[in-house]
């Protein structure tokens, strides 16, 4: 290597696993998610990080991504645009993860009753220092 090239490591991932579970409220009839995030809040220490968010079973069938927002919505263009996959079960994005900070990215699921929520896991940036 060129000594004045910079070391290239392997691309970093965080996979994070969604379940979304349906609860009728019985006052109301209305169908609410109660959703879980394994791990729940994620922590990245590598720069150019990609994370993917994957709903898996026991999610119903119908339960699908659409689309991510993030707050603050500056974010020190920390994050890429996501890309939904083609079933729409996982999200995936870049975090070049230059600036500590904390986000908040909203998730917004659809089901097949076209019943729309919205979920706000937490991602932490603690970029390494730089060499």
């Amino acid at each position: 290597m060129n000594p004045t090239e910079t070391p290239i490591e392997p691309t970093a991932f965080v996979n994070v696993q969604v379940v979304a579970i349906p609860k009728v409220d019985p006052a109301t009839g209305n169908v609410t998610y109660q959703t879980t995030f394994h791990p729940p809040a994620i922590v990245v220490k590598k720069r150019d990080t990609v994370i993917n968010y994957q709903i898996v079973s026991p999610t119903p069938v119908g339960v699908e991504f659409f689309a991510m927002t993030v707050v603050p919505k500056h974010t020190h263009h920390q994050l890429s645009e996501p890309s939904v996959s083609q079933s729409g079960k996982l999200i995936t994005f870049s975090n070049a993860n230059t600036v500590k900070e904390k986000m908040n990215i909203t998730l917004h699921f659809l089901d097949n009753d076209k019943t729309i929520f919205n979920v706000d896991p937490e991602i932490i940036n603690e970029p390494e220092p730089a060499l």
